[in-house]
Protein backbone atom coordinates (compact mmCIF):
# COMPACT_ATOMS: atom_id res chain seq x y z
CA UNK A 1 0.00 0.00 0.00
CA UNK A 2 2.90 2.38 0.63
CA UNK A 3 4.07 2.08 -2.99
CA UNK A 4 0.72 3.42 -4.15
CA UNK A 5 1.41 6.65 -2.27
CA UNK A 6 4.68 7.38 -4.10
CA UNK A 7 3.03 8.69 -7.31
CA UNK A 8 0.59 10.72 -5.24
CA UNK A 9 3.46 12.28 -3.28
CA UNK A 10 5.35 13.04 -6.50
CA UNK A 11 2.29 14.69 -8.01
CA UNK A 12 1.72 16.70 -4.85
CA UNK A 13 5.33 17.94 -4.81
CA UNK A 14 5.17 18.84 -8.49
CA UNK A 15 1.93 20.75 -7.96
CA UNK A 16 3.37 22.54 -4.93
CA UNK A 17 6.42 23.55 -6.98
CA UNK A 18 4.22 24.90 -9.75
CA UNK A 19 2.18 26.88 -7.22
CA UNK A 20 5.34 28.36 -5.71
CA UNK A 21 6.70 29.38 -9.11
CA UNK A 22 3.34 30.92 -10.01
CA UNK A 23 3.17 32.76 -6.68
CA UNK A 24 6.68 34.16 -7.14
CA UNK A 25 6.31 35.12 -10.81
CA UNK A 26 7.03 38.77 -9.95
CA UNK A 27 10.35 37.70 -8.43
CA UNK A 28 11.80 35.89 -11.42
CA UNK A 29 15.40 36.38 -10.27
CA UNK A 30 14.71 34.53 -7.01
CA UNK A 31 12.94 31.69 -8.80
CA UNK A 32 15.74 31.40 -11.37
CA UNK A 33 18.46 31.33 -8.70
CA UNK A 34 16.58 28.74 -6.65
CA UNK A 35 15.99 26.48 -9.65
CA UNK A 36 19.65 26.82 -10.67
CA UNK A 37 20.75 25.76 -7.18
CA UNK A 38 18.39 22.80 -7.21
CA UNK A 39 19.61 21.74 -10.66
CA UNK A 40 23.23 21.98 -9.50
CA UNK A 41 22.50 19.85 -6.44
CA UNK A 42 20.71 17.30 -8.61
CA UNK A 43 23.68 17.05 -10.98
CA UNK A 44 26.08 16.64 -8.05
CA UNK A 45 23.94 13.92 -6.48
CA UNK A 46 23.72 12.02 -9.77
CA UNK A 47 27.47 12.39 -10.29
CA UNK A 48 28.24 11.02 -6.83
CA UNK A 49 25.76 8.18 -7.25
CA UNK A 50 27.36 7.07 -10.52
CA UNK A 51 30.99 7.62 -9.48
CA UNK A 52 33.09 4.65 -10.57
CA UNK A 53 34.87 4.12 -7.24
CA UNK A 54 33.85 4.50 -3.65
CA UNK A 55 34.89 7.68 -1.87
CA UNK A 56 35.09 5.74 1.40
CA UNK A 57 38.08 3.86 -0.02
CA UNK A 58 40.01 7.10 -0.38
CA UNK A 59 38.90 8.47 2.98
CA UNK A 60 40.17 5.40 4.81
CA UNK A 61 43.38 5.08 2.77
CA UNK A 62 46.85 5.94 4.01
CA UNK A 63 49.70 7.48 2.02
CA UNK A 64 51.24 4.03 1.47
CA UNK A 65 48.20 2.98 -0.55
CA UNK A 66 49.00 5.59 -3.23
CA UNK A 67 52.79 5.99 -3.12
CA UNK A 68 55.36 3.25 -3.50
CA UNK A 69 58.78 4.00 -2.09
CA UNK A 70 61.71 2.78 -4.14
CA UNK A 71 64.16 1.39 -1.62
CA UNK A 72 67.05 1.54 -4.11
CA UNK A 73 66.96 5.36 -4.17
CA UNK A 74 65.83 5.98 -0.59
CA UNK A 75 68.10 8.03 1.62
CA UNK A 76 68.33 6.74 5.18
Amino acid sequence: MTFALVPVAEAALFTFGCLMIHALRRHADVVTATLACLATLLVLMIGIAYAPESFAKYQAASINDFAVMDTATAIY
